[in-house]
């Protein structure tokens, strides 16, 4: 059961989603806390930018590493309205990011990412000690994406 404070945060990060959704986007965001403070907030670019690097996620990370003038997360904790690709989950783990809040997994949207890896199953395999809590608010989430 999502607590008040994770249901708070991925509010955020769902208001990301809509705004990309609006903008002819897929509907993905993210926010980085920092001491109850939201540092940095991602959404899916991809159609605008022209490129695959566009995620919500490698947008909030880059952001909060600019904001805080270093590319240690170990104190932060990300909001994903989605389960993160295997390119996100490398840039949180490499960002140091100790806890993953997750609005629906991978396996709840299989046609967005049928042949990703899931961000667990990476943590175990790297070694990687992150919290992951999924989700989270997954029901907006799911109705976002219809």
């Amino acid at each position: 059961m999502a607590n008040k404070i994770d249901m708070d945060f991925m509010s955020k990060a769902l208001e990301q989603a809509k705004e990309a959704k609006q903008n002819g986007e897929l509907p993905f965001g993210a926010v980085i806390v920092c001491d109850g403070v939201v540092i940095s907030a991602g959404q899916c670019r991809e159609q605008k930018e022209k490129s695959v690097l566009a995620h919500a996620e490698l947008e909030a990370v880059g952001k909060a590493c600019r904001t805080l003038a270093t590319n240690r997360l170990e104190e932060c904790t990300i909001y994903c309205t989605n389960e993160p690709c295997p390119m996100c989950s490398a840039a949180i783990f490499q960002a140091k990011i100790a806890t993953v809040v997750i609005g629906a997994s991978r396996k709840d949207i299989p046609s967005l990412r049928p042949r990703t890896i899931d961000i667990q199953k990476l943590a175990d395999d790297s070694g990687y000690p992150i919290t992951i809590t999924c989700g989270v608010m997954r029901q907006d989430v799911l109705r976002l994406h219809k």
